[in-house]
């Protein structure tokens, strides 16, 4: 379905969002804002994990970093930035398991923001609100976000948010179907030009 009203409305209403958006625009950071304020929150007040999914690490880190600086700005109080690693063991591969560094804060709701490799099954055994940022560009798209869709039986959330990267691309085709009437979720367009009269 197409959507209309403020971006930040309208995540905390779907289960399923796909932005189509500008290069250079603020979205990332915006949706930092997003994780944040979902994370922070205790689950009464919705509160859930929140999961950060992109091609590459510098962003996986930008993107921490920019959750960071919206929890001082918040004056969220308690919460704890740092890097782990967690095993990765392709499945059909199960005898190679190699370490992958991510990055997490941890707040006093009990909640996480945790950026993460881009391989599906690194969202094996999580739960929460998952954001795949430049979704074209991630290696394996359709894979990962089967693994994303499966975080809806437990009251999940997926935002799939990218710039475009031709149209056999399974985000375009994704997209694409929404725009058609053949799937449920939103759609939300931002262009540059949106975006300055938002106030870039």
């Amino acid at each position: 379905m197409a959507a209309s009203g403020p971006p930040g409305e309208l995540l905390e209403t779907v289960s399923v969002l796909v932005i189509e958006k500008s290069r250079r625009i603020g979205m990332t950071w915006g949706l930092a804002a997003y994780a944040v304020l979902r994370a922070s929150r205790v689950k009464a007040a919705g509160g859930m994990d929140a999961m950060y999914i992109s091609y590459s690490q510098e962003m996986t880190r930008e993107f921490i970093d920019a959750c960071s600086m919206w929890a001082r700005a918040f004056a969220i109080g308690a919460f704890e930035e740092g890097e782990f690693l967690f095993d990765d063991t392709p499945q059909d591969r199960p005898d190679e398991t190699r370490a992958i560094q991510a990055f997490r804060i941890r707040f006093a709701s009990g909640f996480e923001i945790i950026a993460l490799s881009s391989a599906p099954r690194s969202l094996r055994g999580k739960q929460g609100a998952v954001i795949i940022d430049e979704a074209a560009f991630v290696d394996n798209i359709a894979e990962l976000l089967k693994a994303a869709l499966a975080f809806l039986m437990w009251g999940g959330q997926v935002v799939v948010c990218s710039t475009h990267d031709g149209a056999e691309n399974v985000f375009n085709q994704t997209v694409q179907e929404i725009l058609a009437g053949r799937s449920p979720y939103a759609h939300l367009r931002i262009d540059f030009d949106d975006a300055l009269r938002d106030g870039l």
